[in-house]
């Protein structure tokens, strides 16, 4: 979307939503008959209505071992739970952990089971957000498993699409039909929700793609280039009722990126991903293929700060590429949605969804929920400077909604802090961020990064593009940074006659593209 210049001299206001934690104490009270085992249920309900919510519940007896609860879904240690919490166990004391997704306070709490005893009590949690309202749907675009076994998760982690992905070739699957794409919607539009599968993960070596709502017509060689995929999911016909082709970037940190790039094929890039999971445990290594800045990256919140670092080096290129976000459900630790990409459409239906994530009207987050505008316009605008203007002010508001505590509120422009705030202190002053002023053509980002030390946990908005003169940015080093990938690239392939052959052509088509990119560079 082209955005208008808007001249405004107010400042920027900042809502903050903390959200509290629920807890509860569930009292036991005693039976009239003697039982082998206690009893306790716990209803869970949102707070304001008293509608009975589904859940992800942690039950831990007293030596911290996870307790499956009776007729609840049971994965790595968590419980599926759609209505009260029924369990029935041996004499002891529990503590349990009740999640709803990032718009709701968490609940905790405990209770104490006897041998003749049962119990019961309630547990409200409370929204603090209703981003549906306001066109916010969310989805975790790398799960793995069997849809109708992922799906029932969605209502558990207030989650709006799971996207299934597939690591075989199609030599060893059926091509889904383009009905299969999206499964059992529920019923009412308002609280639609789908889990979609036949897409493909190239996880072999040096790649790292994910296309999404294709599959690969045979099964893909070991030397086949990555490139080509790209190339041919695009000319792929969409069939009657399907969904369109759309390329992401799994893994930043793959050979293979700069000839991705290059291609104009790739539609989203994945920042929050498998290298980011909640208890910072499990997370998929790596190491990058061009190590941007020995040294820079390290301890636990490294791998995602190099992603987010890589990420920007692709804008400073000149390339407007949305970010996106997955858990990778199904292999690590993670709950479902616990990276997510939030898109922002009037219209609920899969096809409009992933327009907007297209247009980069988003944002990721493994934690807080920021919605932030710019001038008043959204994420993936652009907002152009009249011609002879030397000056631009940007007026960026947002609400905030978090559980986690936060460090900082920051504006990224070009790589650099043009903002930054302790979200405390601006909360005390009723959240006021004076209009921050810019002088070049450029993009930025809003984030909030929270306190945690384990991981890196964080809420980013896609990128806003401003113009100065009609000319975008494109940055003179982050191309050479990638001249000096693909060269590292193209000289890995060389040592294999049979790759460097089948190669050739793609990387030949990315060294012109950087190399014109090169010349028309406009800042350093």
């Amino acid at each position: 979307m082209l955005a208008k210049l808007i001249q405004t001299v107010r400042p920027s206001a900042v809502t903050v939503i903390f959200l509290a934690i629920a807890t509860g104490s569930s009292g036991l009270s005693l039976a009239t008959h003697a039982r082998e085992l206690g009893e306790i249920e716990i209803g869970i309900v949102e707070d304001q209505t008293g509608e009975s919510l589904v859940t992800r519940v942690q039950l831990l007896d007293s030596k911290g071992r996870a307790m499956r609860i009776k007729g609840a879904r049971f994965a790595r240690g968590w419980n599926l739970v759609e209505g009260p919490l029924l369990y029935r166990g041996r004499a002891g004391n529990y503590r349990y952990q009740v999640f709803h997704g990032p718009q709701f306070s968490a609940g905790n709490g405990g209770f104490t089971l006897h041998d003749d005893g049962a119990g019961s009590d309630t547990l409200r949690l409370q929204r603090h957000a209703n981003i549906a309202d306001e066109g916010w749907r969310g989805a975790d675009l790398l799960a793995r498993g069997v849809p109708d076994l992922v799906r029932p998760w969605l209502a558990a982690e207030d989650l709006d699409l799971a996207v299934i992905v597939d690591e075989q070739t199609a030599a060893e699957q059926e091509v889904p039909d383009a009905e299969s794409f999206v499964l059992q919607p529920t019923a009412s539009p308002a609280d639609a929700a789908w889990v979609e599968h036949g897409s493909y993960h190239d996880t072999r070596p040096g790649s790292g793609l994910v296309l999404h709502h294709w599959l690969p017509p045979a099964e893909v060689p070991v030397d086949l280039p990555s490139s080509r995929l790209l190339v041919m999911s695009k000319q792929s016909v969409v069939p009657a009722g399907g969904l369109p082709v759309h390329n992401e970037i799994q893994r930043l940190w793959a050979r293979d990126v700069p000839v991705w790039l290059a291609s104009g094929h790739v539609d989203s890039i994945q920042i929050l991903s498998e290298h980011l999971t909640r208890d910072g445990t499990d997370a998929t290594k790596f190491t990058p293929y061009l190590e941007p800045d020995p040294g820079r990256f390290r301890g636990p919140r490294g791998p995602g700060r190099l992603i987010e670092y890589l990420y920007w080096q692709v804008l400073e290129t000149g390339l407007r590429i949305p970010p996106s976000a997955g858990s990778g459900y199904g292999k690590g630790n993670s709950p479902l949605g616990y990276n997510r990409v939030y898109a922002n459409t009037p219209h609920l239906s899969p096809n409009y969804w992933w327009l907007a994530l297209k247009a980069g009207n988003s944002f990721v987050t493994n934690g807080p929920l920021l919605r932030a505008r710019v001038n008043g316009y959204d994420a993936g605008s652009i907002l152009t400077v009249p011609r002879g203007q030397a000056e631009f002010h940007l007026d960026v508001t947002l609400t905030l909604t978090t559980s986690d505590p936060v460090e900082y509120l920051d504006v990224i422009f070009n790589g650099k802090t043009l903002y930054q705030a302790r979200l405390d202190e601006y909360a005390k002053q009723g959240g006021v961020i004076p209009p921050l002023q810019v002088t070049e053509s450029g993009w930025a980002v809003v984030r909030v990064v929270t306190e945690r030390e384990h991981t890196y946990r964080l809420a980013s908005t896609a990128p806003f593009y401003i113009e100065f003169d009609g000319r975008a940015r494109i940055s003179r080093s982050a191309v050479r940074f990638f001249q000096d990938w693909l060269a590292k690239a193209t000289k890995e392939l060389a040592s294999d006659a049979e790759s460097a052959a089948a190669a050739a052509p793609y990387l030949a088509a990315a060294d012109m593209f950087w190399t014109q990119r090169l010349s028309e560079a406009t800042a350093d």
